[in-house]
């Protein structure tokens, strides 16, 4: 027994330390956030990407925030894969709104490969204007500075890509509210570590920003087609080319919904199990981040072992009160408007330990109306051939690896 609560006993002190480096790498940003912001000297064109599928949730004002950008040159393409997608109404409403921004759409079938965001991405390259390309989903939401934000960071030439954090603000519900506080609390401060004390290695998809001559050296769009973390693959593409990555001071906004915990469950188990096929290691260091889990284990150890109430009850409450200073460090940092209660940091965080155990009994995911099968590195086939398009909101992002 007493290997056993050894072992338990520093899994769960490792598990406190995360959180209080996560609370020290999040209020640190926090004063990068709230620096002055100068204007980088040259602000090139900007092509600026929005894949489309189906609804999302307030996607009108998303695709609006890309639009209404204080930049002098840049270009919005929109792309489908479907001409009856219900996206394109709303598109285009948004590009009659905004007629005096060079917005495109492009509406074309061709597959070419595996990855329909990419296979969309693909299919849109060929109207580019701009040799900075900025990619980002359809249900994120940016400030009108973001464009320049975004290309400050490309000041020093060996700069080959930039990302992006991302913040969940949910709609109503309480699958929303949790699927907000993963990415708020869980996934954002987890990604704020290794890029607080070392080299950034990954992309986030809330951003994407590449320079042109950058993704050519790397293969195109098309290096990225076979991969369902098509995110973590350029990010590993740009560094092995010898660029390097930056992350911009600018926080996106994901709008969540979620329609039931059904279908939150199983677009974290996506991510999930996406993140296990790229970086198995890094993915299981990911169970120190599930601290009231970890503290509910060995409290019950030290009550089966015979000791007293105090040590019983102390790692659960040391727990939580490590996981409420992380609530407020976030909330703090990336506020929302509609921020979500503290009270359900206890579920958010068994729900997590829950998806992040499921992971490992199958490759299978889905990703809108396809099903699709993870395969080691990140490799995706198809097992099933999507024969409709999303009529409901859904929520698509994917959070890429954290390496704690």
């Amino acid at each position: 027994m007493d290997i056993f609560l050894y072992f338990a006993s520093g899994l769960f002190a490792a598990s406190v330390g995360y959180m209080l480096v996560a609370v020290f790498c999040v209020l640190k940003f926090r004063r990068k956030l709230s620096a002055p912001f100068v204007i980088a000297g040259e602000r090139p064109g900007v092509t600026l990407y929005k894949p489309l599928h189906g609804l999302d949730c307030e996607m009108k004002q998303n695709l609006l925030s890309f639009c209404q950008q204080d930049y002098p040159a840049y270009q919005v393409v929109f792309g489908a894969s479907d001409a009856d997608d219900p996206a394109l109404s709303i598109v285009g409403d948004v590009m009659a709104e905004c007629p005096d921004v060079d917005t495109q759409l492009v509406i074309n079938d061709q597959p070419n490969g595996n990855n329909p965001k990419v296979s969309n991405l693909i299919n849109m390259d060929a109207v580019a204007k701009y040799d900075v390309l900025v990619i980002s989903d359809s249900d994120m939401r940016v400030a009108p500075d973001y464009i320049d934000r975004v290309i400050a960071e490309f000041g020093p030439e060996q700069v080959g890509l930039v990302t992006c954090l991302y913040k969940g603000t949910p709609a109503p519900g309480l699958a929303s509210k949790l699927g907000a506080m993963f990415i708020s609390q869980w996934f954002t401060p987890s990604a704020l570590i290794p890029a607080t004390f070392g080299d950034m290695k990954h992309c986030f998809g809330a951003t994407m920003a590449v320079k042109r001559s950058v993704l050519t050296q790397v293969g195109g769009f098309e290096a990225l087609v076979g991969n369902l973390a098509d995110d973590y693959t350029l990010g590993r593409l740009v560094r092995e080319a010898g660029f390097d990555i930056r992350l911009a001071s600018v926080v996106v906004e994901n709008i969540v919904e979620e329609t039931d915990l059904r279908a939150l469950v199983l677009h974290e188990l996506r991510w999930a199990r996406t993140i296990r096929s790229v970086e198995p290691l890094g993915f299981l260091s990911t169970f120190l981040t599930d601290t009231i889990p970890l503290g509910l284990g060995l409290s019950l150890l030290t009550y089966v072992a015979g000791y007293g109430w105090a040590w019983v009850g102390g790692p659960l409450a040391l727990a939580i009160f490590a996981r409420i200073l992380l609530h407020f460090a976030t909330k703090a940092t990336f506020s929302s408007i509609h921020p979500v209660s503290f009270w359900l940091i206890p579920i958010r965080d068994l729900l997590s330990f829950a998806v992040r155990l499921l992971s490992y009994t199958g490759r299978t995911v889905n990703w809108r109306d396809s099903k699709l099968s993870v395969e080691k590195g990140g490799k995706i086939n198809n097992l099933s051939s999507p024969n409709r398009v999303n009529n409901g909101y859904e929520k698509d992002t994917i959070s890429e690896p954290s390496i704690l």
